[in-house]
């Protein structure tokens, strides 16, 4: 598995990853989203932003982690993280390894002290996988999304970087 820069080619595919039963639910996706809302996304992303691609045999792509930076002057500090993985390829180390490479350039190369992200109270294989990694829940956020026709909650997790101490 290699783990690379996204790339605007990889719209095609990140879109159809989004659009699958056992990602789309997690990540809020609809089955009817438009390939350009992908190729919009990619293209919106600034030089502070990162986002990965996790690619297998043949240039599959895998999985895909985003870190979005705070564009506030007063929170430039913080970023939001979202992560998706294929489901064929779910609970095979992928969000481990985008994790570990999206945190390190957070860390080491933005100097960022606050990740956020949201995700699903029911999604328990990534919350453990965020967990593993220093987030905590902050906040439940009660009915926040509606998931197969029923309203569900939705945890608002943070981790600290305790090295990025002094402002920058």
């Amino acid at each position: 598995m290699q783990i690379r820069p996204i790339a605007i080619e990889d719209a095609e595919q990140i879109s159809r990853i989004r659009r699958l039963d056992g990602v789309r639910e997690g990540i809020l996706a609809v089955t009817s989203e438009r390939l350009d809302v992908t190729v919009n996304f990619i293209k919106s992303l600034s030089d502070d932003d990162r986002a990965f691609v996790a690619v297998e045999k043949k240039d599959e792509i895998a999985g895909m982690a985003v870190l979005v930076k705070n564009k506030c002057f007063k929170r430039r500090h913080s970023a939001m993280l979202a992560i998706m993985v294929a489901p064929y390829y779910q609970e095979k180390g992928i969000g481990t390894a985008l994790m570990k490479r999206l945190l390190d350039e957070a860390d080491e190369k933005l100097f960022l002290r606050r990740i956020e992200l949201l995700v699903l109270t029911d999604n328990t294989p990534a919350i453990n996988l965020y967990k593993k990694f220093g987030f905590k829940i902050e906040a439940t956020r009660k009915n926040a999304a509606v998931k197969d026709g029923r309203f569900v909650d939705e945890y608002f997790m943070g981790r600290i970087n305790k090295k990025g101490d002094s402002l920058r």
